[in-house]
């Protein structure tokens, strides 16, 4: 055997020496069960989750320094609480991977936590609950759920600040109408005074008009309104609709046909109204926006749904995608000169914080496609 080989040997011969319990090292059985507890207190001791030893009556009978700390006590003001005082709503079932659910303090107040909870084995069977504060997590998450709303909220200004000449244009013309309308009935009045059935479908027809101008009106104030995020089950392709009467104006300006295809007969999806809509503006304003100039100047928007997820695609028959199309959904990212580059970035916060997904693609027949997924109401409720 080489010089190599043998000490090799002797170092494992060592090593396995040095960890196999031996009587005058150890001394005896308590001796080893005392270092071991103590051994497992250093460790319980380093941990900044609070652990919690319950015993089979729902008792705490063992806890951590970090415990006190969370429910702001001493440790030992802890033993022999019951557990599901101190957890209120939060499953204490042993083997349960991970669970949220509140703490209760001594003065009444309650906070967020995350729970695991093991069982021990042995004659004495005990659960162990670990315990991490998740109020700063959660206060993040607020947090960021405002700046998302405020973000969304000034895109939905500038949008209407892009749209506003297209929209004024849209709105004065049923105000324009009504004026027709009513010099009109006035004449009839005054030259026909026995014709009163046809002053009264003119009439009709001025009172259809303003509904007209007052329902663009109505979509332009929720459009642009500050309010919470509130999600409720809507049809896809209705809100499709809603928002085309926002969109409809800049695309009339330059010529463009639209056309809206419902592919799907169930596209209920969970979904904050006023941001999807504001989603498909975007998208419909950026296709408006690419076929400036195009000799051929089609929009098309088609909802569908398959595999658990609500579809649109808005498809143009503008320029087309540059080199690099997957920055376009980057902040301050833009191919206009005077564009901010913000809209296709909201685009994306708005559908990934609605559990979705948003991209471009090249359109096979010219132009571009630019698609989102939101998942079906079912399958959000999950």
């Amino acid at each position: 055997m080489d010089r190599s080989s043998s000490d090799s040997h002797a170092e494992l011969r060592e090593t396995s020496a040095s960890t196999r319990p031996s009587r005058r090292a150890a001394g005896s059985g308590d001796d080893l069960r005392h270092a071991e507890a103590a051994r497992l207190e250093a460790v319980l001791a380093c941990l900044s989750d609070a652990v919690l030893s319950i015993d089979h009556k729902g008792v705490v009978v063992g806890v951590n320094g970090a415990a006190g700390a969370l429910f702001h006590c001493s440790a030992e003001a802890l033993l022999g609480r019951e557990a599901a005082l101190l957890l209120p709503q939060s499953r204490i079932v042993a083997g349960e991977r991970r669970s949220d659910g509140l703490a209760r303090r001594d003065d009444g107040s309650t906070f967020p936590i995350s729970l695991a909870v093991n069982e021990t084995r042995g004659p004495v069977r005990q659960r162990i609950a670990v315990i991490r504060d998740l109020t700063e997590e959660r206060a993040a998450e607020a947090l960021l759920c405002e700046l998302r709303s405020e973000l969304a909220y000034a895109g939905r200004l500038a949008a209407m600040g892009e749209l506003a000449a297209a929209l004024a244009h849209e709105i004065n013309q049923p105000f324009s109408a009504i004026a027709t309308y009513v010099r009109t009935a006035r004449w009839l009045l005054q030259r026909k005074p026995k014709q009163s059935g046809e002053v009264e479908d003119i009439l009709d027809k001025a009172g259809a008009q303003a509904m007209r101008a007052g329902d663009i009106v109505r979509r332009l104030r929720e459009f642009v309104t500050r309010g919470e995020s509130v999600k409720t089950v809507q049809s896809l392709s209705a809100l499709v609709e809603e928002a085309k009467s926002l969109g409809v104006a800049s695309a009339r300006q330059v010529g463009a046909q639209i056309s809206v295809a419902a592919k799907a007969e169930n596209d209920e999806v969970l979904a904050d109204r006023v941001q999807i809509q504001q989603v498909i503006v975007n998208l419909m304003r950026n296709a408006v926006e690419a076929m400036e100039g195009a000799p051929r100047r089609e929009l098309s928007l088609s909802t569908s749904a398959a595999d658990g997820y609500a579809r649109l695609d808005v498809a143009d028959t503008g320029h087309g995608l540059k080199d690099g199309a997957g920055a376009l959904f980057q902040p301050f990212r833009s191919s206009k000169v005077s564009g901010m580059g913000i809209g296709l970035s909201i685009s994306r916060s708005i559908v990934e914080a609605h559990g979705g997904r948003i991209w471009a693609e090249p359109n096979p027949r010219g132009g571009a496609i630019f698609s989102f997924t939101l998942p079906l109401a079912e399958r959000a409720s999950l």
